[in-house]
């Protein structure tokens, strides 16, 4: 948790705050951490209007455990990995930047 709260809360507040919730591997419904995909399936779970499948939902990820976990769960994954990696799971697209990131390619309207 305060991983999360160095990382996450002090650099992408404006991010966070547009988000309806926000899933942590410390949840106590996800019994298994990435790369297992409970942690996705919780979060599909929890939106108000949940999607109807796990294809319809979209999972952006830096780590390689997060891809596998997102693809694992059978959603779109954007990747956004360390350029140091070289070795990288399934996903749907790596990007170098967030900027880079073009929502259309998912059916989603653009910026």
């Amino acid at each position: 948790k305060q991983w999360y709260q160095r990382r996450v809360r002090g650099h992408h507040q404006d991010l966070l705050d547009a988000m309806e919730f926000v899933v942590r591997s410390d949840d106590p419904e996800v019994q298994h951490g990435k790369p297992h995909p409970d942690i996705f399936w919780v979060a599909m779970g929890r939106f108000k209007s949940p999607p109807q499948g796990p294809e319809r939902c979209l999972v952006f990820e830096d780590a390689p455990n997060g891809a596998l976990a997102a693809w694992t769960a059978g959603m779109k994954c954007v990747m956004v990995p360390d350029p140091r990696l070289s070795d990288l799971p399934p996903c749907d697209i790596v990007l170098k930047s967030l900027t880079e990131f073009q929502p259309t390619e998912f059916g989603l309207p653009s910026f």
